[in-house]
């Protein structure tokens, strides 16, 4: 890891899981592309990581590359997986913002075993970090520095079934990064669960098909963006630095 790296002191005491780590995208959606997954190798059974091609800082970014989308055009409400938002590249969420108390507080409240960070290659040949942890219920989450230091990204998952499953979202949405409309963020979940569920079933009930994947609506607030992903039995929560404009 490059010197210039400086994950929280809370995370650098974690032990780190035996294995590389992969995108949580390509278990999540079944659509995602070959370019939008990291060259790591397969981890240990559900955790994984959140990071895609496009996650760089504003200064990486070279002329050519996809601009991040209008808010306007986003889906405010739960669509199928043929109509999923593509979003630009995720930024830091805010300068010198690490995310260091917000993750101890979620480990240690859904006593999630964070491991210590690793570097993914992506398909551009650079590197991101990434914090993984998972609790023995089996919800994860996997925190993204897309210039290994300030947070870009955070991956929440839990199983559908369980009874804390909400919870454990809402959570999510309690990062502490400045601007963040954090009763917004509850309200919008709340509903983004009922439509993402809702559309869930009608789609099983059209296709017979238990591994229909559906996305809600998209949520933006101060520097940070949320969606809800629900492929089968689990919830996958989003949170996105800087990717819609």
């Amino acid at each position: 890891m490059r010197a210039a790296f400086r994950i929280p002191a809370v995370l650098m005491t974690l032990v780190i899981g035996t294995a590389g780590v992969t995108s949580c995208a390509a278990d999540d959606a079944p659509g995602t592309t070959a370019s939008e997954r990291p060259k790591a190798a397969a981890t240990r059974s559900g955790q994984a990581g959140e990071g895609t091609a496009g996650e760089r800082t504003a200064g990486e970014r070279t002329a050519g590359e996809r601009t991040a989308p209008q808010v306007a055009d986003l889906p405010k409400h739960a669509v199928t997986s043929d109509k999923k938002p593509s979003f630009g590249a995720a930024d830091t969420m805010a300068s010198g913002y690490t995310g260091e108390d917000f993750l101890a507080t979620l480990s240690k409240r859904w006593k999630l075993e964070l491991d210590k960070p690793v570097e993914q290659e992506m398909p551009d040949g650079k590197k991101r970090t990434y914090v993984h942890g998972r609790a023995e219920d089996g919800a994860s989450v996997s925190a993204g520095y897309s210039d290994h230091r300030n947070l870009s990204s955070l991956l929440c998952r839990t199983g559908t079934e369980r009874d804390t499953a909400l919870d454990f979202l809402d959570s999510c949405t309690g990062l502490d990064v400045p601007g963040v409309d954090h009763a917004g963020a509850r309200s919008w979940l709340r509903q983004a669960k009922k439509e993402t569920d809702s559309l869930y079933g009608k789609k099983v009930a059209e296709t017979g098909n238990k591994k229909e994947y559906v996305i809600s609506g998209v949520y933006s607030s101060g520097p940070v963006t949320m969606v809800l992903h629900r492929a089968y039995d689990k919830y996958s929560l989003r949170i996105l630095g800087g990717a819609v404009a």
